[in-house]
């Protein structure tokens, strides 16, 4: 029982230690990520973008927006608009048609049938979204 005893607190330390290595690893990996997404072919972008989101804030050049408790989860042609607890399913119908910035991307219904948006870019764990509507808001989200 006292060699238990003596071996007992290095494996408690072995285990931290390696516990604590894996998660700075995978840390690094999410920090990593600065890529450009609307020049991407569309495999590539639901690979990017896939997951689940919170949706932080949206802003154009007159108003800013802030968001709580709105998350977005994206898995290739679907989506699943989370607020407040209520979930709401939809459909991406990605299509590559002009943005109004003069160039094409990939746009997805995700906040409104009538005005698509396009994923801009991920930089570390923050995805920014375009909307293409009169407004232009460009919205943060955050990797959950």
């Amino acid at each position: 029982m006292k060699k238990l005893m003596n071996v007992l607190p290095l494996l408690l330390v072995a285990v931290l230690l390696f516990g604590t290595a894996c998660q700075s690893n995978k840390k690094k990996e999410t920090e990593n990520v600065n890529v450009t997404l609307f020049d991407k072919d569309l495999p590539e972008i639901k690979t990017l973008v896939n997951g689940e989101w919170e949706l932080v804030s949206g802003k154009n050049a007159r108003e800013f927006c802030e968001y709580e408790n709105t998350f977005i989860k994206f898995a290739d042609d679907q989506y699943v608009w989370t607020e407040d607890g209520k979930a709401e399913p939809g459909a991406l119908n990605w299509r590559k048609a002009d943005t109004g910035a003069g160039y094409e991307a990939y746009l997805m219904d995700v906040f409104y049938e009538t005005n698509p948006a396009y994923p801009v870019s991920i930089k570390g764990d923050t995805l920014i979204l375009q909307d293409c509507s009169e407004t232009g808001y460009k919205y943060t989200l955050v990797k959950k």
